[in-house]
């Protein structure tokens, strides 16, 4: 049984009122396998059995930290949702994040892993890491199918952070590919840039449309969206 956490994680922290919406992503190690001597149960089944308890934290304005503990005397090989909420505990704002791989968990041991996220709601500041959160299932804040995959396409390493963060931003609060273009990113000293490069929104604007493909191939057949989904890479940063 491996000590070390496997977590395939595409989150979206959908973070409203004082923090911003966010999807958090995991760049996992993935173990080759699953425990063979370990139960396989779903993340939020094994939540609500109070089998683990899962938490993430923030550490800075692109990254987190979550850390899952095995409650029980037993190995456990934890599913990870292919997208999930997280929730402020103090309700300040809220949040979503994804999956789609495992974290084994020996008994009674804590693994950890850092993630990613990406901002889903434009113009909110970002998460402190003061803030607690807890996880709860996506459709608790978004049933929006492209920006789950969005989030799972992130998390695969499938498109980089800037790329995701417009696509993101166009797909969930509506912003036009001319408004993204606009955007600055000011610089404490004074000063500022464009937020995105003319390539990043190329390339956004392709990966949207991939989304719309790969929603289109799922809906028809499950082995067509998996024979598709790795075949385009979005990597400009």
């Amino acid at each position: 049984m491996s000590k070390h956490p496997r977590i395939q994680l595409a989150l979206g922290l959908l973070v409203t009122s004082a923090l911003s919406l966010v999807a958090w992503t995991s760049f996992a190690e993935r173990p080759k396998t699953v425990s063979e001597d370990a139960e396989t149960v779903a993340m939020f089944n094994a939540i609500d059995n109070g089998q683990i308890e899962v938490k993430i934290t923030v550490q800075d304005d692109q990254n987190a930290r979550l850390v899952a503990q095995n409650l029980t005397d037993q190995p456990l090989t934890i599913e990870i949702p292919e997208a999930f909420a997280a929730v402020p505990i103090l309700a300040q704002n809220q949040g979503g994040g994804g999956g789609d791989g495992f974290i084994n968990l020996a008994p009674e041991k804590f693994g950890s892993k850092k993630v990613g996220f990406i901002c889903l709601e434009h113009g909110k500041p970002n998460p402190r890491s003061d803030m607690r959160y807890e996880v709860k299932p996506i459709e608790t804040l978004t049933s929006d199918a492209k920006v789950i995959k969005l989030i799972g396409e992130h998390g695969a390493g499938r498109c980089s952070h800037a790329v995701a963060q417009a696509a993101a931003w166009h797909l969930q609060n509506g912003m036009s590919w001319e408004q993204l273009a606009a955007k600055q990113r000011k610089h404490l000293g004074g000063g500022s840039e464009p937020y995105f490069s003319a390539a990043q929104l190329q390339l956004a604007a392709r990966f949207v449309t991939h989304l719309e493909t790969l929603i289109s191939e799922q809906d028809a057949s499950e082995s067509t969206s998996e024979s598709s989904s790795g075949s385009i890479e979005f990597e400009q940063r």
